[in-house]
């Protein structure tokens, strides 16, 4: 379950409750179905698991722990799953559950419980029958409850949908004018939101074409302008540690501090980090696929521990498993702003105005967030001449990737390096 912390930056406006259970059946107990009920909006949705257990007459010889809604420890299921496997997928449905309800949020949408049933069923992978007739918006709304993105991704693809209402209320597949469309986002908006919005809707049109919901990709006959990076701003190793060795009281903030170090430590994203249980640790180096690359060029990430990610995986021992508490991604970028201002890490920087395009300069801590772990442990590897291809097999990046570049910067000390090589 999610750690929800004082700060919630957007409420949810729909509470729910997730509750499992083994379905009692008439003179079955060696192979019960295992249950998962959801309860929201004075409705309740239920959903079998796929998983199985064996039950008793009473609690004491039954694998089935009634309080925490899980299976005992040290039982195998009648399928051959341990517990620790079992309750892992009880773990999945239950994030999988509540990415779904802040989807339904950001699209203000009270689902139905067959359309929870089924968008449940489509998050976790499960063959859904294509519903005939849906149109455009309808789509687009299943893509952004559906397809396991981030909370920042959820809003921009509804900010693009809000846009396209706005600019074509009929719009369907078969007539969409990106030119026109473009233009109509340039007068209102900067050239990187623009860009921004554009990449996004090309990913949707690709995601609908391989759902069969479209045969035309308007893409591939339209060029636009991509996005404008400015410099990567991170903390160096020095402030990283200054972080990593304070003593922080606030338990909700050093927990926090926790997270942002380790994934420091791995240089994951963060809804890998996450996910990540003792299972994906073998032989003191982590491994896992990355999450964003698991429909592209598959890879698999390996990241020896250090000593210091030692240290912060053994402050934990949770009772699923998992390396660290849940905790909701805006919820982190918020509190690692206070963080960093606790620890006194608020150094001038100068970044680029994504509106104006221009220079402007602001203190780290404003623009702290989990993204900048990643380009932490990038950025230190890449000044410590680690090649990117290395980089790349730890950071999860595919093979020859160019995103990687926009992580790190090369700084005048590393010019003076190379220089000294050719005197």
């Amino acid at each position: 379950m999610y750690v929800y912390l004082e700060k919630i930056h957007t409420p949810l406006t729909m509470n729910h409750s997730v509750k499992y259970y083994p379905e009692k059946r008439k003179g079955v107990t060696a192979n019960v179905p295992v249950m998962l009920s959801v309860t929201y909006s004075k409705q309740r949705m239920f959903y079998y698991t796929g998983l199985r257990c064996r039950i008793g007459i009473d609690s004491k010889n039954s694998q089935w722990d009634i309080d925490k809604s899980q299976l005992k420890k040290n039982q195998i299921t009648p399928d051959g799953l341990s517990s620790q496997k079992l309750n892992d997928e009880l773990n999945k449905i239950t994030v999988a559950v509540a990415d779904l309800f802040t989807g339904y949020d950001f699209t203000n949408i009270t689902p139905t419980t067959e359309k929870l049933r089924e968008d449940l069923k489509r998050k976790l992978g499960k063959k859904i029958k294509a519903i005939e007739g849906e149109d455009f918006f309808s789509r687009f709304d299943q893509y952004i409850i559906g397809s396991g993105l981030s909370d920042n991704r959820k809003r921009t693809l509804q900010s693009i949908v809000k846009k396209i209402k706005a600019y074509k209320s009929d719009i369907a597949f078969e007539n969409i004018n990106l030119p026109d469309f473009k233009n109509y986002l340039s007068e209102n908006l900067s050239r990187n939101t623009t860009a921004l919005y554009l990449n996004a809707f090309k990913t949707f049109i690709k995601y609908s074409i391989k759902k069969s919901y479209t045969t035309v990709n308007p893409f591939d006959s339209f060029e636009y302008a991509g996005e404008t990076y400015g410099k990567p701003i991170y903390l160096n190793i020095a402030e990283r540690d200054i972080l990593f060795n304070a003593t922080i009281e606030d338990q909700n903030l050093a927990m926090i501090r926790d997270i942002f170090c380790l994934q420091c430590f791995l240089g994951c994203r963060y809804g890998d980090l996450m996910r990540f249980t003792k299972e994906n640790i073998n032989c003191g180096v982590i491994s896992y696929i990355a999450a964003k690359t698991k429909n592209d060029d598959l890879r698999i990430a390996n990241v020896p521990l250090s000593d210091k990610a030692k240290q912060i995986i053994g402050r934990y021992n949770l009772p699923d498993g998992r390396l660290l508490p849940l905790v909701k991604l805006d919820d982190c970028d918020y509190y690692i702003k206070k963080l960093f201002r606790l620890v006194g890490l608020t150094r001038i920087v100068t970044v680029l105005d994504k509106e104006t395009l221009m220079e402007k300069h602001v203190a780290i801590d404003t623009i702290a967030s989990t993204h900048m772990a990643r380009r932490i442990f990038i950025g230190g590897l890449f000044k410590g001449g680690v090649n990117n291809e290395v980089i790349g097999s730890m950071s999860g990046h595919v093979a020859h990737s160019k995103a990687i570049s926009r992580y790190y910067a090369v700084d005048p000390e590393q010019q003076l390096a190379a220089m000294k090589l050719i005197e």
